[in-house]
């Protein structure tokens, strides 16, 4: 293992970040750690105090009033804790949860906004996977740290009664007890950094074991899982990753193991050396049976509460690493650094200028000194084999990644200068992976609920996109839901169907620049011309941009660029191209005898 990294922040930092947000999210948080400070913070000291009145009562006053008296505030004084106790237990854990809910919106909002190439990233993934464990459970990160802090106070005020007490038999006694604590303390925090030191690891395996289980349960591969027997690979590739989470949490179990044995050892030392003194006092005279019977109960409510307030202690500052993860995560930072400035007015032009790149984690480039311009209202189509860099063109063009080298320009500005919000904006962009929301279908195509939709320009782009008989005969029409996983009678369109919905979706966001990355790959041949031409006339004086390895989008375009390895080897309109007898012509000679009908490419 490598050097170990100091964290970012300290404990006290962090607590200040947490109690600020639950300022924020419920100021009646604090009313309940004042009551519950007083409540616990004074529940133990009775239990000390009253017993000795009552035997001193016994044995020397025997007065029957004076004794039913201190019986019956005993009895009240605990029966109004213990009820308070309790009632501010259960009412502020929702509370409590609730602000775990505010930091958990940033962590959606940061996996939701951040970057695309961290999405394609597997450190970023990691880390994302590590900041989570702050957030999934009551009882550590973020809100086990507000539930110690919480009940801090109580604890805190209960052992300041307990050191007024035990200083009063001996401060030596005292310090006797601190110092044995103290060494329990170091071995609780020790074993707990042992665990977050493994979390790496463990997020690695999470990841993975995670996708695993998707694989087993979505039955989106259900087909495959079947078709192909894969049910038994997967299933011991899901054990593998298991198996060794388990070592992993075993190596913990044990060093939690062995802190115990040592707490238990520190327990018996103290507990001995500390009665064998009280012992010997009362034997000597040094000490009356209802002041021993105090101090027996002082000096283990002292010790007991030590061990909490020093077990929960440790808890903190272990859970300040995992705070320090979940800020980390959530605070690193993304693309726009420098102060962007506003997008230029229409029409748009782009142009690729000397732009190298290659992925992150890669020395492979895909590009090198590419160069293409796109004027305003250009009908382009960019062809290929698969492999032949279509695909990063368009992340490139909208932004979804930076080039390693040179520069896009939008209307002669550099694309970085811009807010990457804003400038998405100008897209209207249909991909290969088609993605449905388990929404209704009205909503997966305006990207908006039902009372913030335009129904008149939903219905033009249902209508464009060649779907909208289907939508109209489902049984709620756009207020169909789609999928089943919001609602049982949710609808399973055929893939040609999502993939119209898919261009519905951005013919209604109407951006001035659109792009189709292959949209069309699960329609067959005549059913593909029919969308492109009916999308063509759609898109009228806007930019076109057509990412394809079929050739039906090519013929009505004004210019063509054919990609090979990363480069642009052949550029011209369709009949220019032909003429050439070039790769252009290989390739759509090639599919052109598969297509039965030939108008597809008259």
């Amino acid at each position: 293992m490598g050097e170990k990294k100091k964290p970012k922040y300290n404990t006290w930092q962090n607590i200040y970040y947490i109690v600020r947000m639950a300022w924020a999210t419920d100021k009646q948080i604090f009313i309940y750690f004042i009551l519950i400070t007083l409540f616990s913070g004074t529940a133990p000291l009775i239990n000390v105090l009253f017993p000795r009145f009552i035997l001193q009562e016994l044995m020397y006053g025997q007065r029957t009033q004076q004794l039913i008296i201190i019986l019956a505030m005993y009895f009240l004084a605990g029966a109004v804790i213990g009820y308070g106790k309790s009632f501010i237990s259960q009412a502020y854990f929702p509370k409590m949860v609730n602000v775990r809910f505010q930091f958990m919106k940033l962590h959606y909002k940061k996996c939701m906004m951040t970057d695309y190439k961290n999405t394609e990233d597997p450190d970023f993934l990691n880390d994302k996977e590590t900041a989570f464990r702050c957030l999934n459970n009551n009882q550590s990160g973020i809100e086990g740290m507000l539930h110690k802090l919480f009940f801090l106070g109580g604890n805190l005020l209960a052992i300041l009664g307990y050191v007024t007490i035990i200083s009063m038999l001996n401060v030596f006694v005292l310090l006797y007890l601190i110092a044995n604590l103290a060494i329990s303390y170091y071995f609780n925090y020790r074993v707990r950094e042992y665990e977050h030191d493994r979390k790496d690891e463990i997020s690695e395996n999470d990841r993975r074991s995670g996708y695993i289980y998707d694989l087993m349960y979505n039955f989106a591969y259900g087909k495959e899982l079947r078709i192909y027997g894969l049910s038994g690979w997967i299933a011991e590739l899901f054990h593998r990753y298991k198996d060794s989470r388990l070592d992993t949490h075993k190596k913990i179990k044990w060093n939690y193991f062995r802190t115990g044995l040592i707490d238990v050892v520190l327990l018996i030392i103290r507990e001995g050396v500390i009665y064998a003194y009280l012992i010997y006092l009362v034997i000597t005279g040094g000490l009356s049976i209802p002041e021993v019977t105090m101090y027996f109960a002082a000096i283990a409510g002292f010790a007991e509460w030590m061990n909490k307030l020093t077990g929960d202690i440790a808890h903190i500052r272990a859970q300040n690493l995992e705070v320090c993860d979940f800020r980390n995560f959530i605070e690193q930072p993304e693309g726009d650094s420098e102060e962007c400035i506003p997008l230029p007015e229409g029409p748009y032009e782009i142009e690729f200028c000397n732009v190298s790149f290659h992925y992150p984690g890669s020395d492979t480039y895909v590009y090198r000194d590419l160069n293409l311009k796109i004027p305003y209202g250009q009908r382009l189509a960019i062809v290929g084999h698969n492999g032949a860099g279509k695909t990063t063109f368009v992340k490139l063009l909208c932004r979804l990644y930076d080039v390693t080298d040179g520069e896009i320009l939008l209307n002669g500005i550099n694309i970085k200068r811009f807010d990457k919000k804003q400038y998405a904006k100008l897209f209207s962009a249909v991909f290969q992976e088609v993605k449905i929301l388990a929404f209704s279908a009205g909503e997966n195509v305006a990207l908006t609920e039902k009372e913030q939709m335009d129904v008149e320009r939903l219905e033009l782009a249902l209508e464009q996109a060649g779907v909208a008989d289907k939508v109209a005969s489902l049984k709620n029409g756009t207020d169909t839901s789609l999928l089943k996983f919001l609602d049982d009678e949710g609808v399973e369109l055929s893939g040609g169907e999502n993939q119209k919905i898919s261009i519905a979706r951005a013919l209604y966001k109407n951006g001035p620049i659109m792009v189709l990355d292959e949209p069309t790959a699960a329609l067959d041949a005549l059913a593909e011309h029919s969308t492109y031409m009916n999308f063509n006339r759609m898109v009228e004086s806007k930019t076109a941009i057509y990412i394809s390895h079929r050739l039906a989008s090519t013929i009505f375009c004004d210019t063509i660029a054919m990609f090979e390895k990363g480069a642009i080897v052949e550029y011209g309109s369709h009949e220019e191209l032909l003429a050439k007898q070039g790769r252009y012509t290989d390739m759509f000679e090639t599919q052109a005898k598969y297509y039965k009908d030939e108008e597809v490419f008259a």
